[in-house]
């Protein structure tokens, strides 16, 4: 039997599948491709995903030991239009990994040694895009911000928080259960790889909550990203209440020592009539917009 042959029956069998609700099928997500045909029309948005593999989490004591960047133009509607990459590189972190560390990544010392990330070709990458974005970007950005100080005044999103997967009543926010939610799964834990399964999961398309028409998850990012948000501060509110502030969804900021959430604009006035009703101090609030909500 040839490929092509098994992969018909396979897909037959899969589809078989799908009309009973007793299953439920995962398909795995199409190897990497470059889709770049001509000139992108003048109008399309650059988007730069981007993720990191790092030694550790602390910015002073570890390293990035891989990077991957990915460039997507993206229609006014939010279509994917063109790609390209991913691009990676690997990382000499000087030092040996942690057995937690190469088991998460795949990665060990040996591959590693000697080999270094072009920051040059990551810049003009970077340069290129409107938006960068990542899955939990305020992790990535730290580490972008550190090795490329010439792009930290680059706005960012993040496909984690910046859409609202609840409302269209998907569960957790994590990139794989997100993808198999979808249909779909990614086998590999990579810069490149992990890159790739995100774009492939802003590139399904749902209706919105209230709506029937389906849009790109491209859309939903791109959209909530450049809305400002507002972030409030609990100053001045006892320690009695930390537990209710909690509740509420505030987290606790151990560099500022104080419980901090962030809103969308139009969120901001419940939260105070909220602290108003358990006679809390007003919070005071910042307005943060793209290229401050990570940061």
């Amino acid at each position: 039997m040839n490929i092509l042959s098994r992969n018909h029956r396979l897909e037959r069998a899969a589809r078989l599948l799908e009309e009973s609700a007793d299953f439920r099928v995962l398909r795995k997500i199409p190897e990497p491709f470059q889709r770049m045909e001509g000139n992108t029309p003048p109008d399309a948005d650059c988007i730069a995903l981007v993720d990191v593999e790092t030694s550790g989490l602390s910015l002073a004591e570890d390293e990035v030991i891989e990077l991957a960047v990915m460039l997507v133009w993206l229609s006014p509607e939010g279509q994917a239009l063109a790609h390209l990459g991913p691009w990676s590189w690997l990382n000499d972190p000087g030092k040996p990994l942690t057995a937690e560390i190469a088991r998460l990544t795949g990665l060990s010392d040996a591959c590693l040694e000697g080999q270094a990330i072009d920051f040059a070709q990551v810049s003009r990458l970077l340069d290129r895009a409107d938006l960068v974005a990542a899955h939990n970007a305020a992790f990535d950005v730290q580490w972008f911000d550190q090795l490329l100080p010439e792009r930290a005044d680059k706005p960012w999103a993040c496909s984690m928080r910046d859409i609202d997967w609840a409302a269209m009543h998907f569960e957790g926010r994590s990139q794989p259960f997100l993808l198999a939610q979808h249909g779909w799964f990614s086998a590999a834990h990579r810069a490149a790889s992990d890159v790739w399964s995100l774009f492939w999961l802003l590139s399904q398309k749902r209706p919105d909550a209230d709506g029937d028409e389906p849009r790109s998850h491209f859309a939903r990012l791109r959209e909530n990203a450049a809305e400002p948000s507002v972030l409030m501060s609990a100053h001045r509110s006892p320690f009695g209440a930390k537990d209710a502030l909690k509740a509420r969804g505030f987290r606790w900021n151990p560099t500022e020592r104080v419980w901090q959430k962030q809103v969308g604009c139009g969120e901001a006035a419940s939260e105070l009539d909220w602290f108003r009703s358990k006679a809390l101090p007003e919070p005071t609030m910042k307005t943060l917009s793209a290229v401050e909500r990570y940061r």
